[in-house]
């Protein structure tokens, strides 16, 4: 009993290597927040467990080699996942090769289980995530029982079930920790990103009217030089390119005043069904010369929290990125239902898409995608998202397309407005003739 409550202990601590190196080295290093680094720590506990398994009954002895294949797939890439079985295949035949085929069968299947649960993994809650873990051991647990059971092993059962929980309390635990540095880091983000749009709002209201009252100037007398009759159809196109990029500059002069006007926009009931359609209709000739068709699919009745036009520029923003993403052409899709006390907008586009590290960069200062882009429109509607106590989910694949969720609460009276509204009911009933 001794050396098995020893060996438990061994295994569990085996595999805390895995979050605990990570989550501490992974802040101190850049380099080692690369995947690469998580392999190492993964192939080296993975190396640990199986050449000292804990040993129940005879020669049946177990280790905690699912919990890094586990995490290979979930927390890097399925790739990684293949990786790690393919080494732990390497494993077993190096320490001990009975029992290979068999095992090498169980997590072909678990690979292919793995690579399907993984898309659906990122979009879990953390209780969602324990669940899938447990899901999938379980059976596991449940097999090895049974052959105990048939084998009349029955004292050896109850040492099978406290490994069994073991594992699951470890696997939770890495979870856990694992979950806890990422909302640290994006916590750590976000912070850095305020800061930014701090000091970008700062340099806005400091200078922004500076600037545009000598392009005011500029833009007049370029716009008397068009006129001139004498001018060479050379001259006339240089003239016009200097319009145009007055005009540009004057948009991004715009966006940075968005982004350092005070938030003091009033929020009401909006209908967002009708706000939809009207900003899919008026982008349409937008999306026309683009070669794309817009679909709508908007339930009817949504109403939300917010300010019309905040919205109405929200959505703007989105469908004009969406259409921009598809230079050949090609379907964006608008679609909006309620579920709950949330309402859920779907845009999805056929475009280019966008990489993982694009993805993560996206809404930072200055970083777009976009040739002449500044970056500005997307960090103007994350804002607005996050006044209106929305969130939002970016869903891509390099060269599948986008699909941009978000999820903003429905219209809720606040106390204040309900006081308001009884006074005013109570007031009314006071005032009728008896």
């Amino acid at each position: 009993m001794n050396d098995f409550a020893a060996d438990l202990i061994l295994h569990f601590f085996i595999m805390m290597i895995i979050p605990f190196t990570n989550n501490l080295l992974s802040h101190q290093r850049a380099g080692m927040k690369s995947p690469s680094f998580l392999m190492v720590v993964l192939i080296f506990s993975l190396f640990l467990t199986m050449a000292f398994p804990v040993t129940i009954a005879g020669d049946q002895s177990f280790d905690l080699k699912f919990i890094p294949v586990f995490v290979a797939y979930f927390y890097i890439h399925p790739a990684a996942g293949i990786i790690t079985i393919i080494a732990l295949i390497g494993f077993k035949a190096l320490f001990s090769a009975g029992s290979l085929l068999i095992m090498t069968i169980n997590y072909s299947v678990i690979a292919v289980l793995f690579y399907f649960a993984s898309k659906y993994y990122q979009k879990c809650s953390f209780r969602q995530k324990l669940s899938l873990a447990a899901v999938f051991y379980v059976p596991i647990t449940i097999t090895r029982y049974l052959i105990f059971i048939q084998e009349g092993l029955y004292g050896e059962a109850i040492f099978l079930i406290l490994f069994s929980i073991v594992s699951i309390v470890t696997i939770s635990m890495i979870i856990y920790l694992i979950e806890i540095d990422r909302v640290r880091t994006a916590m750590m983000e976000k912070l850095k990103s305020a800061d930014k749009l701090n000091a970008i709002s700062q340099l806005a209201a400091s200078v922004a009217h500076e600037i545009r009252n000598p392009m005011t100037t500029v833009r007049g007398f370029l716009q008397m030089l068009k006129n001139d009759q004498n001018l060479t159809s050379e001259q006339s196109t240089f003239i016009s390119v200097s319009l145009e990029e007055l005009d540009r500059t004057n948009h991004i002069i715009n966006d940075f005043l968005s982004l350092a006007r005070p938030d003091s926009s009033v929020s009401g009931k909006v209908l967002l069904s009708a706000t939809l359609f009207e900003v899919a209709d008026f982008m349409r000739s937008y999306a026309l010369m683009a070669k794309v068709e817009i679909r709508t699919k908007i339930s009817d009745g949504i109403f939300i929290n917010g300010n019309m036009n905040e919205l109405k520029q929200l959505l703007i923003n989105l469908i004009k990125n969406s259409i921009e993403a598809m230079p050949d052409g090609g379907i964006l899709e608008v679609c909006a239902f309620k579920k709950g006390s949330t309402a859920y907008i779907h845009i999805t586009d056929e475009g280019i898409g966008l990489s993982e590290k694009q993805l993560s960069m996206l809404g930072q200062p200055y970083y777009s995608t976009k040739t002449k882009g500044t970056g500005l429109g997307l960090m103007i509607s994350f804002d607005i998202i996050k006044r209106m106590k929305g969130e939002y989910y970016i869903d891509s694949e390099e060269n599948n397309g986008t699909t941009f969720t978000i999820k903003l609460p429905l219209f809720k009276l606040s106390d204040e407005q309900v006081k308001a509204s009884l006074d005013k009911a109570n007031s009314a009933g006071r005032q009728q003739p008896t």
